[in-house]
């Protein structure tokens, strides 16, 4: 069972970042926030369904363990899926075998004008782009701002239930109640990266969304009203993903280069679910049924994320005053053509706020 927990978190290591790093491929800054909330929406619908799902089929009566039938019932539906992913997808925004040769051309156009993506998909690696992710503050800064947020999100489907039936909910009551937060983060996820996408802004949204969570983690540690404490559950759900998916989406439309998006994003996964595994040790049972210690500190941990977004972001506007003020007027949609093999270095390259 170690052997293949270690080898399905070595498969799954490269999924986080490498979903974003396609969508840009083929969508630009103003269209990223929306599609990636659509994907990222997914896991709070998910999770919504997944204690009921996990619970009926624990309780079945067959010749599989409990637990062996629950892995056969979520493993085969993955591999149909992978299968299928690989024949579909297309490599490149210019490989699509649904579009006409004309269609393959525009969309290859359209990628390579928005992001200055003309080598897109083409599993091109330059080495330069990827030190320069390595050295760039912006990839620690979203890192940072990953791993506040991942605390929160690694405690999140292990704890929730335990902290509704800690409000006094039987076990039964307990799961059902943990799915409405679930089904209202699903939504905010979606309309805060469709607002976003709509203002061209990420860090001020980013920055709420952190506060909405750290507030409910602030009514979850110092009320004692049930009511209020459901309630707050719904704000660190709303919150939490909503922060998670806007994070993602800002930082690939800050990292020129395909190369240097996706060590940015490696990088910034590698050290976010550092913060998941720091999340599963705050809520230790004996400090039940309150757990002020891990309230606290997820709130903490949550508006510090929150300050982090607003200096990065006010750091990004002075780059692009300064820019504006020595090499003209642009903005984030336009793309040099240069810029998949300077990066955001060079100096007609705009950052999203």
């Amino acid at each position: 069972m170690l052997v293949c927990r270690a080898l399905l978190g070595i498969f799954e290591a490269g999924f986080s970042p490498a979903v974003p790093l396609y969508l840009t491929f083929f969508y630009n800054k103003r269209e990223m926030g929306f599609r990636y909330g659509l994907f990222l929406s997914a896991a709070p619908l998910a999770n919504s369904f997944a204690t009921a799902l996990a619970y009926g089929i624990v309780q079945a009566r067959t010749a599989l363990e409990g637990w062996q039938l629950l892995f056969v019932i979520e493993g085969l539906p993955t591999i149909v899926v992978a299968l299928f992913t690989y024949f579909y997808l297309p490599n490149s925004p210019s490989e699509c075998r649904f579009l006409t040769t004309r269609q393959n051309r525009i969309v290859h156009a359209r990628s390579a004008k928005a992001r200055g993506d003309a080598g897109a998909g083409k599993g091109a690696l330059d080495p330069r782009l990827a030190l320069a992710a390595l050295r760039d503050p912006k990839c620690y800064a979203a890192a940072a701002l990953f791993f506040c947020c991942d605390i929160a999100f690694g405690s999140l489907p292990a704890y929730l239930p335990t902290m509704v039936r800690d409000m006094g909910f039987t076990a039964v009551n307990a799961q059902g109640l943990s799915a409405p937060p679930y089904l209202v983060a699903f939504a905010v996820c979606i309309g805060a990266c469709f607002a976003s996408d709509r203002a061209q802004n990420r860090g001020a949204f980013l920055a709420a969304c952190f506060c909405v969570g750290g507030a409910g983690f602030v009514v979850l540690a110092a009320v004692e009203a049930v009511a209020l404490r459901y309630f707050a559950v719904f704000l660190v759900c709303a919150g939490v993903f909503a922060g998670i998916a806007l994070n993602c989406v800002w930082l690939t439309d800050n990292q020129g280069g395909s190369t240097k998006r996706g060590v940015g994003l490696a990088l910034a996964g590698m050290v976010g679910h550092a913060g998941s595994v720091l999340g599963g040790f705050i809520f230790p049972a004996e400090e039940g049924p309150r757990y002020f210690r891990g309230m606290w500190i997820c709130a903490g941990c949550m508006f510090l994320g929150a300050c982090t977004a607003m200096v990065l972001s006010l750091s990004l506007w002075l780059v692009n005053r300064r820019r504006d003020r020595l090499h003209g007027k642009s903005t984030p949609d336009d793309a040099p053509a240069e810029v998949e093999s300077l990066g955001d270095g060079h100096p007609m390259y705009r950052y999203v706020l």
